[in-house]
């Protein structure tokens, strides 16, 4: 008896003390000027009200012109010519039949007739010039049989006909002989790929599943705690939450081979050693900055990274745009949310689900990164052709193996893969065959693709590019709103500046990056003033950099090429004596919280508790240092009629010689048109864009600024010298 009493008072106190800890994580804090959501008496009122609705009339135009001509029947070729491959080869290459024929440079492969998977797999996207590119231009490859009587000499097109005029119904009585059309398909790309060694064979590789109706699978009480609900998804998927406890996205850490000197660490990141010029570091102020972790409660340097029911499965699989994370709570989930509503409507990530933390780095929208930010959730397709004109989330480039994605960060050092602009559109992307084609493609050795296709960035919404933190802590001070409708100040946080559609700062990159981590001394003496000092903005600006990121690279490195960046340039605190960046303690613990600088408006004390935290001594004596980070670009991609023509940053083709310095045939082409084709400056001013000072710019990239003695053309490239020197009119 004495032992069940024992065992029931445990359990009781196990009991309160659950309670306890659920009544923290939503405790009511006022500190920031907002509250975390509130339990009332009794259960909570559940909202399934879409986040981010859909604008009425948006649709990516490009995919819908695809799904369009895909929808549209054939007419069944009924007769085939017979012809020797090797002949009709031939017979096409003489008539120059090749890449500059295609009507349509991107299409969507799939099969409208029953049965066959098209519940469980998209349609193929399909790039026809770049495949046709691979080949050589040789249409005879694939498009193996001409209808009888087609005569490309008179009718180019003719014998080209799409795939699912000869190939539709499988076994087909009255043509037997005839593949059906999935058959042909795979028959036809795979074979190709296992030849040239290139390519998927698996399909995945080509075709994007669908998620399977998870409503009559999923089994809930009526009101689940979040830990309950990925107990569920384990019940199905217990492998997934063994893999996702080995992520960066739920360690926050791990491998950074990408950072000089520091390429065998195995545990590098947010969670552990990385620091920035936004809201500077993770240690001490977790629950604020946690609210974008893939997990429940990790509010302290205790959380458990092997409890797989803290896993937030729905972040990241919602398809209802319902779910929201509560900001103070640790990765909590706002107690309004329908959580049966939404794990019965998991599916695929999207656009929503990846930005509702990323679009948000930094404490809002589009505050971190230059080129992402809540406009890509239903993007126009000048603000970015994948996404605006294509349709695509953000999967279909940041692939996914075992919960590890494909890609990685300039500003983090933790890497679990690579993706590349190449990896979709090889490194000869310029397909067409023509002249321009020809450059731009030896162009692609030197300049990566972003350089020309982002001319700049945050083009569709300002993001923010100063942050001075020395200036923060004055309340009475009114925010100003400059003219993006952007706020110059926050008594938390310091003074600001915002830009749109800004021009990036262009350098040699050949992917590795220098970076300073926390506890990293300072090299040299920085420019610094004292904490009792203020400075005018313009000096602040004029002081040298310490650089928390940069990238590495070099002209003379055959490897490096010359990237777009955002630069952010900030003021932030440093340890005077130790000559380290600061780690201040910014969000309180709770209402007895002393020490968090939002709450105290004392520097001493955040600096005290932070570096603590963060296990490094703190002098008691702090400076305000100019930090910079480099920000790469990689979204925000243009169409390639918006890209920077060769006259943007060739100020030698700006003359009456241009292309004709070396190609004396200019009878079928107009080589001034040739040079000036490319984005407009002014078309962009007219459309609302911030690009007056760009107007009329040459030398874009600033070649001396990169090691060049000036325009390559007349002062040669860095590998070779162009024996162009007396045409320089």
């Amino acid at each position: 008896m004495k032992r069940s009493r024992t065992v029931y008072a445990l359990g009781f106190a196990a009991s309160v003390l659950f309670l306890l800890v659920l009544v923290w994580l939503y405790a009511p804090l006022s500190v920031m000027g907002k509250e975390a959501p509130q339990s009332a008496a009794g259960p909570v009122a559940k909202q399934r009200e879409v986040q981010n609705p859909m604008p009425a009339g948006w649709t990516p135009p490009d995919q819908a012109e695809a799904e369009k001509r895909a929808a549209q029947p054939r007419p069944f070729v009924v007769d085939v010519a017979k012809e020797d491959p090797k002949l009709r080869q031939l017979r096409f290459k003489d008539l120059e039949l090749g890449v500059k024929d295609i009507k349509y440079r991107y299409a969507l492969l799939g099969n409208a007739l029953p049965g066959n998977y098209t519940d469980q797999y998209r349609p193929v996207r399909f790039t026809h010039s770049k495949h046709a590119a691979s080949v050589d231009g040789n249409c005879a490859l694939c498009h193996h049989a001409s209808p009888k009587g087609a005569d490309a000499s008179r009718d180019r097109l003719s014998e080209t006909v799409a795939c699912r005029a000869c190939h539709q119904e499988a076994f087909n009585p009255k043509h037997p002989e005839r593949l059906g059309l999935s058959a042909a398909y795979h028959q036809q790309c795979m074979g190709c790929h296992k030849k040239m060694n290139q390519g998927p064979v698996d399909c995945r590789g080509c075709h994007a599943p669908n998620a399977k109706d998870h409503k009559d699978l999923v089994r809930l009480p009526d009101n689940p705690t979040p830990m309950q609900v990925t107990q569920e998804c384990l019940r199905c998927h217990p492998k997934a939450g063994e893999d996702m406890l080995k992520t960066a996205h739920w360690l926050w850490k791990g491998p950074s081979p990408y950072t000089i000197k520091r390429q065998k660490r195995v545990m590098s990141g947010k969670a552990t050693d990385t620091i920035n010029n936004f809201c500077m570091a993770l240690p001490s102020n977790w629950p604020r900055c946690t609210s974008c972790h893939a997990g429940y409660g990790w509010k302290d340097e205790n959380f458990d990274f092997t409890d797989k029911t803290r896993i937030d499965c729905l972040v990241c699989h919602d398809t209802t745009d319902s779910y929201v994370k509560a900001p103070p709570a640790a990765g909590m989930p706002d107690p309004k949310v329908d959580l049966v509503y939404v794990a019965k409507n998991v599916g695929k990530t999207s656009r929503n689900t990846c930005g509702n933390c990323h679009f948000q780095g930094g404490g809002g929208d589009a505050v971190k990164h230059a080129e992402m930010s809540g406009v890509l959730r239903w993007p126009d397709r000048n603000c970015d052709i994948h996404m605006g004109g294509y349709g695509f989330s953000c999967s279909e480039c940041h692939k996914t193996v075992n919960h590890k994605i494909l890609g990685r960060s300039s500003s983090l050092p933790v890497a679990e893969g690579s993706r590349s602009c190449e990896d979709c559109h090889s490194k000869k992307p310029h397909s067409c065959g023509s002249l321009l084609d020809h450059h731009l493609n030896k162009h692609s050795e030197t300049v990566a693709c972003n350089t020309c296709h982002t001319p700049v960035y945050s083009k569709c919404k300002a993001t923010k590019t100063w942050w001075d933190w020395s200036m923060a802590g004055d309340k009475k001070r009114a925010p100003v709103k400059d003219k993006t409708g952007s706020s110059d100040y926050d008594w938390m946080k310091g003074e600001f500046e915002w830009k749109e559609s800004k021009k990036p700062v262009y350098t040699w990159s050949n992917g590795f990056m220098e970076r300073m981590l926390i506890g990293d001394v300072i090299p040299g003496q920085p420019d610094s003033f004292g904490s009792d000092e203020q400075l005018p903005r313009d000096q602040k600006k004029r002081m040298k950099p310490v650089y928390i990121t940069r990238p590495v690279g070099s002209m003379k490195d055959p490897s490096s090429r010359i990237y777009p960046f955002k630069v952010m340039d900030g003021v932030q605190p440093a340890d005077a004596v130790n000559n380290y960046l600061l780690v201040p303690h910014l969000y309180p613990r709770g209402p007895e919280d002393t020490t968090a600088y939002w709450k105290n408006l004392n520097w001493q004390k955040a600096f005290e508790d932070g570096m603590k935290v963060a296990k490094l001594p703190y002098s008691g004596k702090y400076k305000w240092v100019r930090t910079n980070m480099y920000w790469a670009i990689n979204h925000e991609v243009s169409p390639k009629e918006m890209a920077l023509s060769c006259r943007h940053c060739h100020e030698s083709l700006a003359g009456q010689k241009t292309c004709n310095r070396c190609h004396k045939d200019d009878r079928n082409v107009n080589y001034k048109e040739l040079v000036a084709k490319g984005t407009d400056f002014k078309a962009m001013l007219e459309r609302g864009r911030d690009v007056s000072d760009l107007i009329g710019t040459t030398d874009y990239l600033g070649f001396k600024s990169l090691g060049y003695k000036g325009d390559p053309i007349l002062t040669g490239g860095r590998f070779s010298r162009l024996p162009l020197r007396q045409h320089q009119n």
